[in-house]
């Protein structure tokens, strides 16, 4: 899937704190639901590297969002959106180097 900013997702950018910056998906099995990336690192392991990443959710019309975090569906969904905005902000030289000790495994190799 490509992602298109303004189509499938939009960026929020909370008033309360302003380093973060939440995602919303537009549409799709996780329509409305709004989450954060947290910190992101690749990881080799036996040949392969692996990124590995945090996320929070914050809201969802899908499920309760601390089992969302925990859904590998969702994660699967989301990882590819992750891969995208780093592919962007690379080409832009775009590197920001924030996030917590917290991390969950992507099958994105």
């Amino acid at each position: 899937m490509e992602w298109s900013e303004g189509t499938d997702y939009c960026f929020i950018y909370p008033k309360e704190d302003g380093s973060a910056v939440h995602i919303k998906l537009l549409q799709g099995p996780y329509k409305d639901t709004v989450f954060k990336f947290g910190k992101v690192k690749f990881e080799e392991r036996h040949g392969n590297v692996y990124l590995l990443f945090a996320y929070y959710v914050l809201e969802s019309p899908v499920m309760k969002p601390k089992k969302l975090e925990s859904d590998k569906d969702f994660k699967d969904y989301i990882g590819p959106l992750l891969v995208e905005l780093m592919s962007g902000n690379i080409e832009q030289d775009i590197i920001d180097e924030s996030g917590t000790d917290d991390s969950k495994e992507s099958d994105l190799q």
